[in-house]
């Protein structure tokens, strides 16, 4: 391979991608408005919960039980008749309803255990589960300071230790921080996958693979620009994203090394890159190959741990993605932005996403001349 003529053939690919105004303008949103908004918009923590109470003891304990649950975690509580819990259920008036019953505060100070009721719409899920919790700990820490008030003795009605919570890499629990990143990875890998593709698609389709043909180049040399100029373009929007959008908008707190995440992203690009251009090679069409890069996106995406953890995975898929390139990079990412990793700590993912790079790579040389053959 001659690297004068990998020059030029990546600087053609280039100025190509850099022609198309609609591309750019396509790919400066996807790594700005499209990072931003699905940060804000698609908060995964609780944010306005609608609570309704059915308070039958209207005592002291339970009207400050009531006040305590407060924006922005909740909307202020709403009182409703008990009759008409099931039925406003029904139509997702609220997500919780909150039932205490009669005497309920005499009960508690009598040494008895009453029981509070929670109904929740599970189908607000996200909600269901971590509402639940807030809940929880609003009505304890109530409970627990009233009975204190009242005198009664420590080892009674409330629990004698007191749990202190750490949070590590994301202080306030900000699921913006999570989802600024996770949109970066989606992104990143739908762009590469597409463009890196269509790049040897569209060469066919418009008649240009003759060009190259008669060129004194070879496939190695055509495939590897295509590739180069996919990585040089879409790291250059991915850093700017990171720094622009991620960083200053959205306010995450970057501990780790942009050289280090700059050298992670450009192995990730050219390993998914080379798997673009082997789908390529095996659709025969632009739209073929669209509906190609659903599937593959979609599966390496999803269970790549950047939308669920890993570990609430089968084991056996655990084991599987652990080939992937979109989970290594995922892992990658997550342990330079928010865990200040070095090399030393993540050197063992990036051997796995060059080492799958250098796979797709292989099948894509192969692939590739027996197109420009059948191209010949």
């Amino acid at each position: 391979m001659r690297i004068k003529n990998l020059i030029v053939l990546t600087r053609k690919e280039i100025r190509s991608v850099l022609r198309d105004v609609i591309l750019i303008a396509l790919m400066a949103y996807f790594f700005t408005g499209a990072v931003y908004t699905s940060a804000k918009g698609a908060a995964t923590d609780v944010r306005n919960a609608s609570v309704a109470v059915t308070d039958r003891d209207r005592s002291e304990l339970t009207s400050s039980i009531v006040q305590a649950i407060r924006p922005p975690y909740f909307k202020s509580p709403e009182m409703i008749d008990e009759h008409d819990e099931k039925r406003l259920l029904d139509l997702a008036r609220y997500v919780f309803i909150l039932d205490f019953p009669p005497d309920f505060e005499k009960d508690l100070l009598s040494g008895r255990q009453p029981v509070i009721g929670l109904t929740v719409d599970a189908t607000a899920l996200t909600h269901a589960g971590t509402g639940t919790g807030y809940l929880s700990q609003i009505i304890q820490q109530e409970i627990s300071g009233y009975l204190a008030r009242s005198g009664r003795p420590k080892d009674a009605g409330y629990p004698p230790v007191r749990p202190v919570y750490r949070s590590l890499f994301n202080l306030n629990s900000s699921s913006i921080w999570h989802m600024g990143v996770t949109q970066i990875i989606g992104n990143l890998s739908l762009l590469t996958l597409i463009l890196a593709g269509a790049a040897v698609i569209r060469e066919r389709e418009r008649g240009t693979m003759e060009h190259l043909l008669v060129m004194p180049v070879t496939s190695g040399e055509i495939a590897f620009s295509k590739i180069v100029a996919n990585v040089l373009v879409i790291l250059m929007f991915t850093l700017a994203s990171l720094l622009v959008v991620v960083r200053l908008l959205l306010g995450v707190e970057f501990g780790g090394s942009v050289g280090l995440f700059a050298l992670g992203s450009a192995c990730y690009i050219f390993s998914f890159a080379a798997l673009g251009i082997m789908l390529a090679t095996v659709a025969p069409s632009m739209p073929q190959f669209g509906l190609l890069c659903i599937p593959v996106y979609l599966v390496m995406y999803l269970l790549s741990g950047a939308m669920t953890p890993l570990d609430n995975m089968a084991p056996a898929f655990q084991e599987v993605m652990m080939f992937s390139p979109t989970a290594r990079y995922t892992l990658f990412t997550h342990q330079v932005i928010f865990r200040n990793a070095g090399l030393d700590t993540v050197g063992g993912d990036l051997i796995y996403i060059i080492a799958s790079g250098a796979v797709f790579m292989a099948v894509v040389l192969m692939r590739f001349r027996q197109m420009l053959s059948r191209q010949g």
